[in-house]
């Protein structure tokens, strides 16, 4: 059977990637059914077979997906344990959970299979044109246009137009490597695999991906590219910006003119659940940041920051490294042990151990919407406690006095793409009062941080400790949390 062959090898006619779609969307659909109306088309083997191919296929692609459950039967058993046997709208929000990350994952860099998923379409056509008549036609740089498509599509895991062939490197090896003369010069702005003619994310990755070191090594030819790369985009709001260096030649993506911030993250060190660290500067003229002291009271990301900014996906890969997990340990495993380490920078009082404290309101209701697991990797991290500035003194040591450079630490921080930084400040009445007084003086200075932070190229949202002792506070950060993600996104 085609289906149970799936679950362990590929087939020669339908790529994994078609494959793990269609067969995610089946599942979906048969458990939500299952679940809700009992209108499943599929029995309880069917399912079961159904499911173990599914993660077989998403296994091969890198795209785990865990599930609780193997069947009808024990999922039944598995919403009945987890408090949803009321509440047809409990499972289908958990099977959301379970799924939309797993489908959005696939779909990231293959356009064509979803056609209808949301994307930003502020680039008009005249600008598509002008890009299209006024870029290189050997767009690929140095590379040739197979090797140049690999760094952005799994081409191997995409159709192919030709039916002689089954995937889209087997047919633009053929008709752009060995007969080049086959397929018009501008195919790529017209081939609906790469959808260059539909949303902005692909196109502005695209162009990108033109100026990229290992695509382009004339300094010159790329600056020229750029400046007018971003003066035909900056009509419809875009730029194109520096954000890493290889080998000292700069790496770019794209970001809404105005905002995000400019340069590439270098440090981030973060969750401090103990004495302040200390920092000295190994290199100064490289700007090389060094801890030597109190390293094991916070901690430090030290990965380069991915198009897709910084996600849950990514902070759970690092954290296998950073601590120590058995090779079987799942995505939820180490996800638990994330969330733990990072709870615990969050501020508590000993004195009263079932107080939850705003800040771990805010941080538990983001949680809840996008777990730290294999269903939330997708969605970016909420960052306890970042040191944005770094004074080596303590405040004991400053008298008292607060540090020349402002505020030292945000209380979260979300580095989403397009060098997108969103602060989330949760306010108590040390932030506006002194004593039982308003003071106009640590207001003023709060705002005039804020201030800063924003002429800077971040986003600020502050919270009243007062609306997070509400009843009402979960849902509003639930709506809070998903209106503010799903518009990045």
């Amino acid at each position: 059977m085609r289906i149970e062959r799936l679950r362990t090898t590929a087939l020669d006619d339908v790529t994994d990637l078609d494959a793990a779609y269609a067969l995610a969307r089946i599942a979906w659909t048969e458990l939500e059914a299952f679940g809700t109306s009992g209108g499943q088309r599929l029995d309880d083997d069917e399912i079961a077979l159904l499911l173990r191919s599914v993660t077989g296929v998403l296994r091969r692609l890198k795209t785990p997906l865990e599930l609780p459950f193997r069947d009808f039967k024990s999922f039944k058993s598995f919403w009945k344990q987890q408090g949803m046997s009321d509440s047809y709208e409990a499972r289908r929000s958990y099977l959301g959970r379970i799924f939309e990350p797993v489908l959005k994952k696939l779909d990231a860099y293959h356009p064509h299979l979803a056609p209808g998923r949301v994307s930003s379409h502020r680039i008009t056509e005249v600008t598509r044109r002008r890009l299209r008549e006024g870029l290189p036609t050997a767009w690929w740089g140095t590379l040739d246009e197979l090797q140049f498509l690999e760094r952005l599509y799994d081409l191997n895991n995409l159709p192919s137009l030709d039916p002689k062939h089954v995937t889209a490197a087997e047919d633009i090896g053929h008709h752009c490597i060995l007969d080049p003369e086959d397929w018009e010069a501008d195919w790529i702005w017209r081939d609906e695999r790469f959808a260059l003619a539909d949303g902005d994310d692909e196109l502005l990755r695209f162009l990108a991906e033109m100026l990229h070191p290992a695509v382009r090594t004339d300094a010159d030819e790329v600056e020229r590219l750029r400046a007018w790369m971003n003066e035909t985009l900056a009509h419809d709001g875009y730029e194109l910006t520096a954000v890493d260096t290889i080998s000292g030649a700069p790496v770019f993506t794209a970001r809404t003119v105005g905002s995000g911030v400019s340069g590439a993250m270098k440090n981030l060190f973060f969750a401090a659940d103990g004495p302040k660290p200390e920092f000295v500067l190994g290199d100064a003229i490289n700007n090389d940041v060094l801890l030597v002291k109190n390293g094991e009271f916070c901690l430090q990301y030290d990965q380069a920051l991915g198009a897709a900014g910084l996600t849950w996906g990514d902070l759970i890969t690092w954290w296998r490294t950073h601590a120590p997990f058995p090779e079987d340990a799942t995505d939820q495993d180490v996800g638990r042990a994330l969330y733990k380490r990072l709870s615990a920078s969050l501020h508590r009082d000993p004195k009263r151990p079932e107080w939850v404290s705003p800040e771990r309101k805010v941080f538990r209701a983001y949680c809840r919407r996008y777990p730290i697991d294999g269903t939330g990797a997708h969605y970016p991290a909420l960052i306890p406690q970042v040191y944005l500035h770094l004074d080596p003194r303590t405040r004991l040591e400053r008298g008292g006095r607060d540090s020349v450079l402002g505020r030292e630490r945000m209380d979260f921080l979300l580095l989403l793409p397009r060098g997108v930084r969103i602060v989330v400040e949760v306010d108590g009445q040390q932030h506006y009062s002194e004593g039982d007084m308003a003071s106009p003086r640590l207001y003023s200075k709060m705002v005039s941080e804020d201030r800063s932070l924003r002429l800077k190229g971040y986003q600020v949202y502050r919270f009243g400790g007062h609306e997070l002792g509400l009843s009402s506070a979960p849902a509003m950060l639930h709506n809070f949390f998903g209106q503010l993600v799903e518009h990045q996104h």
